[in-house]
């Protein structure tokens, strides 16, 4: 998008680059102790899924190659506030951060949280809790699939729910990973 930044509205620009200033860090920090503990993602925007109804996948889902729930931490992109926090049926335990910018940071199937809650202020690079297997049922369902983070940007710019592609932002994000001591 950036190379055919003439080609958006100017909507469109402005979300761009209020995504380009609040960004900072990929959400899944890099284990400084085991190389073997990466994560993989391709790009799965609008695939779709059978979770009770046909959809469309909007985001993408970061999985971990060592399948182990409450292992890998997840971390916030950018700046902003604790929208949301809890259980959501097809996300598990999720959370929200809205950007200064209002470019809204969702992270779903998170096996637990860090010592947050919701309201906070949270920085770029915070921990805000581990990846997972939650969601697909009802509070406290996991197992229904691979531990992984599936990623989601929104923006309210025209006054309605937008979601947007993160795949192209997590490929920017890949050189600001942040190092962790984990395995």
């Amino acid at each position: 998008m950036q190379k055919d930044r003439k080609l958006l509205s100017e909507e469109c620009r402005t979300f761009l680059r209020q995504v380009e200033e609040d960004s900072v860090y990929f959400p899944v920090p890099a284990s400084s102790l085991d190389p073997s503990l990466s994560v993989s993602y391709v790009n799965s925007w609008m695939y779709e899924r059978n979770y009770k109804e046909k959809s469309s996948h909007e985001g993408t889902d970061i999985m971990a190659a060592r399948n182990e729930r409450g292992l890998y931490p997840i971390v916030s992109i950018s700046d902003g506030t604790v929208t949301n926090l809890g259980w959501l049926e097809l996300g598990g335990w999720r959370i929200g951060i809205t950007s200064p910018h209002g470019v809204y940071y969702y992270y779903a199937h998170l096996d637990s949280y860090a010592d947050i809650k919701e309201g906070d202020t949270v920085k770029a690079g915070q921990l805000l809790g581990f990846m997972g297997d939650s969601g697909y049922g009802p509070e406290g369902t996991k197992g229904e699939f691979d531990v992984h983070l599936h990623l989601g940007i929104y923006s309210w710019g025209t006054g309605e729910e937008i979601s947007v592609n993160p795949y192209y932002l997590l490929r920017f994000l890949e050189s600001s990973r942040l190092k962790y001591q984990y395995s």
